[in-house]
């Protein structure tokens, strides 16, 4: 009878309380599997504490998370692990967090439109475009249209410098220095014609002008003329020609070096003569300034100018030092309007009889055309 009562006693006790969860006898061993819903260790059910993870034999708790990184457990105070590294259980395992690191990438843009994405790690995953603008020079420096190479790379040209003696781009000149006033001025522009001659005749009409300073023949000096719109080189051409001419009339007219520079001789034996027309224009009055000096060193020389289709003309005087004296004549209306051909000569008529002429400016005041 006694052992009749204590079997159910023996059995209960083997088998412990329904109440507090399943558990499973094993070879004397014990194994409690606990879950919970908040992420964190569940605390064990006698003294509160939450459950460790031991080594084979000893009772082990897993635990579900809400997310795939570790966070702070709120019952521990542990803290979550860094994004990028592994996380260590209590039994020494390591186990990678859910966190990939990445490897970070810079995209650029360059100027012809194309990317150049770098990586941290230094390398390029597109090249940089061979010839193109900001882009390493091709072979024998060759580089896109309206790029140059400079230092090994392409980029647009520089800009034209004025005063290297260069015409290039917008310039219009380029004398070779930055002197203003010398014809071609700082900003690499033609000088503004004066507002008068260098005889002070005014700038207010049309005009030509021969230069012998850089000439070697007497047939071919350096011609300018005023920046007239619609009269121009053309336009002074005598009837049959495409520009004026200067003829040597009797052949003996010298270009050689005087002491005031290089001048054109003429002398008693001598005329030039600048062959023009002026169809479809009239004038007020004309003049003519002359510059230079008498060869001779001895006396000054009496000059002439006239208009050979009809003798119309003056005279004028020039000094004999070694220095560029500017002398005016005043032709009046000795040329005949809208006529195609005619003739403007200049001779030595008196003194010392030889003009060293340097240069001639004619100038119809007044035009219409």
């Amino acid at each position: 009878m006694r052992s009749y009562r204590f079997g159910p006693l023996l059995l209960l006790a083997a088998c412990g309380d329904p109440s507090h969860g399943p558990a499973t006898a094993s070879a004397g061993l014990t194994t409690v599997t606990a879950s919970a819903s908040d992420g964190a260790s569940t605390s064990d059910w006698d003294t509160g504490e939450p459950t460790p993870t031991t080594s084979a034999g000893s009772v082990t708790a897993s635990t579900e998370t809400s997310t795939s990184a570790t966070t702070a457990d709120q019952t521990t105070g542990t803290s979550e692990p860094a994004s990028g590294t592994s996380a260590t259980d209590t039994s020494g395992d390591t186990a990678a967090s859910d966190a990939t690191t990445a490897v970070a990438t810079t995209t650029t843009g360059t100027s012809d439109g194309t990317s150049t994405t770098s990586t941290s790690d230094g390398t390029t995953a597109e090249p940089c475009p061979i010839g193109q603008d900001g882009c390493p020079c091709g072979q024998n420096d060759v580089c896109g249209p309206g790029l140059e190479c400079d230092a090994g790379l392409c980029g647009p040209p520089a800009p034209p410098e004025c005063g290297d003696g260069v015409v290039e781009g917008s310039e219009q000149c380029d004398d070779g220095n930055n002197i203003p006033g010398d014809g071609c001025e700082n900003n690499c522009t033609p000088t503004p014609a004066p507002a008068t001659d260098p005889c002070g005749f005014e700038s207010d009409g049309v005009w030509l002008e021969i230069d012998y300073t850089g000439a070697f023949t007497s047939t071919n000096p350096d011609w300018t003329y005023s920046p007239t719109p619609g009269w121009g080189e053309a336009e002074w051409a005598p009837q049959g020609e495409s520009w004026p001419e200067v003829w040597d009339i009797w052949q003996n007219v010298q270009v050689t070096q005087d002491q005031i520079g290089k001048v054109a001789i003429v002398d008693g034996n001598g005329a030039l003569q600048i062959m023009f027309g002026i169809g479809g224009l009239t004038y007020d009055y004309a003049t003519v300034c002359v510059q230079g000096r008498s060869y001779s060193v001895g006396s000054s020389v009496t000059f002439t100018v006239q208009n050979q289709l009809n003798d119309c003309g003056d005279v004028g005087m020039m000094a004999n030092d070694w220095s560029i004296h500017s002398t005016g004549v005043d032709l009046g209306t000795c040329i005949v309007e809208n006529n195609e051909f005619q003739g403007l000569r200049i001779f030595a008529s008196g003194g010392s009889g030889a003009l060293s002429l340097t240069r001639l400016r004619f100038t119809l005041h007044g035009a219409v055309y």
